[in-house]
This record gives structure tokens, C-alpha cells and sequence, in this order.
């Protein structure tokens, strides 16, 4: 890169000061010093303003306060826009406290021509910057990404990142080297969310620039959660942030779908479960009931989509088609001794239970698939995996995908209603 090429590291950052620590120490030994490093700081408390105080840095650092976090500011996103609540909580007109109005803060403060993105729990190696920069050069693109590798430590850690991210190296906003002329452009990273901001930017901004992955991880995360409440926390509240952008569409289709399948198997037998007409929870005519409301619900929102919204794409009539042979083939084995066999058990069509034989077969195949394929294709060592501990694997992974089936299935209802993402102002 050309003479006088100046690059500023933007790091959002909340309540973790040893984590600060550690990342403005690496960046001091980076083979190509940054001109400045922003810290962009939504800490509830005033430890990290403290530090920057008084750490030993060659770089400049710059500090911005970037209002106040509190726990549960992150589950009350709904209501931001509350007049009582914004009082209370104080924010400052800079932003709220979530990493991307961070991150979109220090990137409008920075005086650098390039931007790098980190924050205060990715550490990177000595020679990202020089790399990427010469990534930028020679490949002659707009962005290159960054891609973080994810340690693990504790046995449960171990666990959880076969479970999910395995060894190999992931594409992230952290690391990212960009023009901020160009990121400015972008329209900056969508406000208001705590997380699935990155998946959305990364994506618009493919659209819009060209970019390079590099081929080997440049920077590493050491902070997985240590226990299963913890990472169950972490992952409910990213889930339903996420749902709430028009991102990762078919996963959340996929979730819906596996809902109206267990709905179509289990309304059905409402009535026998609550026990007949005896029973205060008795409904009349569920059946008919649940299949009325599946069609109102379907033209409801393929009248508003295509009248109202004029957003109506050919893959939501295949993803329509799908669900509908799901719950086609869900109901044929459920119904399949009644209507096939006619319950005569010396049929030959007649199957002893087929719904248990079905439905284990499916839970079965999630653990294999969470537990074998989905770690194997993430570079987790066959050593560690076998001869049982797959097995283990699969039912975290297993445990963990119900755990974000609210966030999807939230998000596969709204995902249609979503107006396409405009640049921030």
C-alpha cells in the first residue's frame, strides 16, 4: 500500500476491562501500528474510561462513552422507542448500548482513510494489519473481511464449539479492513439489535463491493460461554434479536415448518389428551378449526405481500410447497394404521408404532447430523469426536437448536412483513 496509508481500529466494548487490556496490548504489537485505536464504550460502569487512563499504549486511543448497558435493556429492545424509558435509562444522543451504534460511532470519529473493526474480545495476530492491507492491494477489492477461530478451553467449551462454530475459521466484522468512505456508504451497520446486524451487513455489503476472505484465520475468541445456562442465555437473546432483521430466512422457514408439522400432529389429538367433552379445555371441531386458520393465515399474508407490500418472491410459494409435503407426509405416517391398515394388526400394511418409529428416527438423525456431519464439515478432529463423544455433541447441539426456536420462529412470521434495509442516517 501506497506511503501514508493510515488505518484507525474501531473496538466496541461493554463491561470487560481485562479483555481491553489484552486486546490494546496486542494491537501494540502489531508489525504495522494502526494511526489511532477508538474504544467506543456502553460499559454500565467506568472501569474501561479508567484504564484508558492510565495504559501504556504507542497508539493514540480515543474514548467515547456510548450511553449505559444494563442486563435487561437487551430484552426490552421492543420498547426503545418508549419516551418514561429513555429517561430513565439516560441514553446519550450518540447511541444506544449495543455494539453496532458503537461500532457506527467510531467509525464516523475516526480521521484514518481505512477502518479496522475489532472488538475487545477478539484478539488478532501480530501481522493482520500488514496482511490485510496487502490483501487489499493485491487482490484489488473494496473489503476484506475478517475471520476469527474460536478457542476452547473448558471441556464444556470443547463441547459447545464442536456443537456450533468447530475449528475452523469463520467470517466476522471483527477484522474486517475497509475504506470508511466505503462503510460509510454502505450505510453503516443496522441499528437497534444486539446481534445479526453483522450477518446483514456482510451481506448488503457483497452486494455492493467487491471483497476477499482471507485463507486463514487472522484473529481468535477466547470468551465461549463456560456453562449451558450461559451459552442457553446468550443464544435465546442473540435469537431473538436476529429475528427481528430479514436474515437467515431458510433456516427460520425450516423451524416454522417443523412447527406446523408437530401442530398437525398434535391438535388432532387435543381432545383425547384433555380428556373428551369432560374436560373445560374441550374445543369442538379443532381439527377443522386449525386447518381454517392455517388457510386464513397463508392468504392473509400473501394478500398483504403482494397488495400492501409488493414483496412477493418465487421462492415463498416453494417454501409453501415444502411445508405443505412436510406436513402432507408428517400426517400420512401419523393417520398411516387407520387409514392404510384400518387398524387391523394382522395386515400386512400394518406397521406397530410407526408415529414413535418415525419420530426417533428424526431425532436420531438430528443428533447424527449435530453431532457427526455438522462438526466434521467445521474441522473438529475425529479423535475427539469418537468412539461416544458425538454423541454428546449431537444432543447439545440438539438442545441448543430448540433454545433458538423462538427467535426463528418469530422471525419466519415477521421475515415476510420486513421492509427491505435502508442506509442509517
Amino acid at each position: 500500500m501506497e506511503q501514508g496509508t493510515s488505518i484507525s481500529v474501531v473496538i466496541p466494548t461493554l463491561d470487560n476491562p481485562e479483555a481491553v487490556k489484552k486486546v490494546i496490548h496486542s494491537l501494540n504489537s502489531q508489525t504495522l501500528f494502526p494511526k489511532e485505536i477508538i474504544i467506543c464504550d456502553s460499559s454500565s460502569k467506568n472501569e474501561i474510561e479508567d484504564l484508558i487512563k492510565t495504559i501504556e499504549s504507542k497508539i493514540e486511543i480515543k474514548y467515547f462513552r456510548v450511553g449505559k448497558a444494563f442486563p435487561f435493556d437487551r430484552i426490552l429492545i421492543s420498547f426503545n422507542k418508549i419516551l418514561f424509558k429513555r429517561k430513565i435509562l439516560n441514553f446519550k444522543h450518540k447511541g444506544r448500548a449495543f455494539p453496532y451504534e458503537a461500532t457506527n460511532l467510531g467509525s464516523e470519529q475516526a480521521t484514518s482513510e481505512f477502518l479496522a473493526f475489532l472488538d475487545a474480545t477478539t484478539i488478532p495476530e501480530k501481522d493482520w494489519l500488514k496482511d490485510y492491507l496487502l490483501i487489499y492491494k493485491e487482490k484489488k477489492v473494496n473489503v476484506v473481511f475478517g475471520k476469527t477461530k474460536y478457542l476452547a478451553l473448558t471441556s464444556f467449551q470443547k463441547l459447545l464449539r464442536a456443537s456450533t462454530y468447530g475449528r475452523r475459521g469463520h467470517e466476522t466484522i471483527p477484522g474486517t479492513l475497509i475504506r470508511k468512505q466505503d462503510f460509510l456508504f454502505s450505510g453503516q451497520i443496522i441499528k437497534g439489535v444486539r446481534s445479526g446486524g453483522d450477518i446483514e451487513w456482510r451481506s448488503r455489503v457483497k452486494s455492493m463491493f467487491s471483497f476477499k476472505l482471507p485463507e486463514k484465520p487472522y484473529l481468535s475468541y477466547s470468551y465461549l460461554p463456560k456453562d449451558l445456562v450461559t451459552a442457553s442465555k446468550k443464544i435465546f437473546i442473540y435469537q431473538l434479536h436476529g429475528s427481528r432483521l430479514d436474515i437467515q430466512n431458510t433456516v427460520k422457514d425450516i423451524y416454522l415448518g417443523l412447527a406446523l408439522i408437530f401442530s398437525a400432529i398434535l391438535i388432532p389429538k387435543w381432545n383425547s389428551f384433555v380428556g373428551w367433552k369432560t374436560s373445560p379445555l374441550y374445543m369442538p371441531n379443532i381439527t377443522k378449526l386449525y386447518l381454517l386458520g392455517l388457510v386464513v393465515i397463508f392468504l392473509t399474508t400473501l394478500v398483504i405481500n403482494r397488495g400492501v407490500l409488493r414483496k412477493v418472491s418465487n421462492s415463498f410459494f416453494s417454501n409453501i410447497l415444502k411445508l405443505l409435503i412436510f406436513i402432507f407426509i408428517f400426517l400420512g405416517v401419523f393417520r398411516w394404521n387407520g387409514a392404510i391398515a384400518g387398524w387391523v394388526e394382522s395386515s400386512v400394511w400394518y406397521i406397530p408404532h410407526i408415529t414413535k418409529i418415525f419420530l426417533g428416527a428424526i431425532i436420531l438423525s438430528s443428533v447424527a447430523y449435530r453431532g457427526l456431519y455438522f462438526p466434521l464439515k467445521n474441522e473438529v478432529e475425529k479423535e475427539y469426536l469418537f468412539p461416544f463423544k458425538w454423541l454428546q455433541v449431537g444432543l447439545l447441539g440438539l438442545f441448543l437448536d430448540c433454545v433458538k426456536a423462538p427467535g426463528y420462529l418469530i422471525g419466519s412470521i415477521l421475515s415476510p412483513f420486513s421492509k427491505k434495509i435502508k442506509k442509517n442516517d
